[in-house]
């Protein structure tokens, strides 16, 4: 099951990344995007603290500058599956002359277990991930990615996390 949710996060990145080349990432501009990006952390409930990778892919439409809105899809340590719902707000207006700015947004989903046997499905519930990061452009790469802090709520429990994503 782990490798089948790893192939079919692959599938979405290299899907996105052939329909989006030859584009300017220098703004942000009205329509598709997409983004990839990995996290690290942990979950600290009372009884068994425990080190989260996540891996997580977003496709969505880009209003303005400022405002877009996605969904998609994620897993902590191959454990889960969540799907999600983005909300993006750039805290500055985008041009060709900035390089950087900061961002925040509001990830809501809802997550899976894919354990097999008696305990599959058992591990279920809401997922709350706000971020607060900031976007780089590298012009000689025509790269946009990011950096954020995550202080991540699923199933009562806090997860921060610190991440790299890469925009398109």
């Amino acid at each position: 099951m782990k490798t089948r949710i790893a192939i079919f996060l692959l599938l979405l990145l290299s899907s996105a990344v052939v329909s989006a080349q030859k584009k300017s990432y220098a703004k942000h501009n009205k329509g598709y995007f997409f983004d990839a990006g990995v996290s690290f952390g942990g979950s600290f409930p009372k009884d068994n603290p425990q080190p989260i990778f996540e891996v997580y892919t977003t496709h969505g439409y880009q209003f303005s500058n400022t405002f877009s809105i996605g969904a998609g899809v994620s897993t902590y340590n191959t454990e889960n599956i969540i799907v999600y719902l983005q909300l993006r707000f750039n805290l500055r207006n985008i041009n060709e002359n900035r390089t950087s700015y900061p961002y925040l947004s509001l990830r809501t989903g809802y997550a899976w277990s894919t354990w097999t046997g008696d305990t599959w499905g058992d591990d279920k519930g809401p997922v709350v991930d706000p971020h607060l990061g900031w976007s780089f452009y590298t012009k000689e790469a025509n790269l946009r990615w990011s950096v954020f802090l995550a202080p991540s709520f699923y199933q009562f429990h806090f997860i921060p996390k610190i991440g790299l994503a890469f925009e398109f």
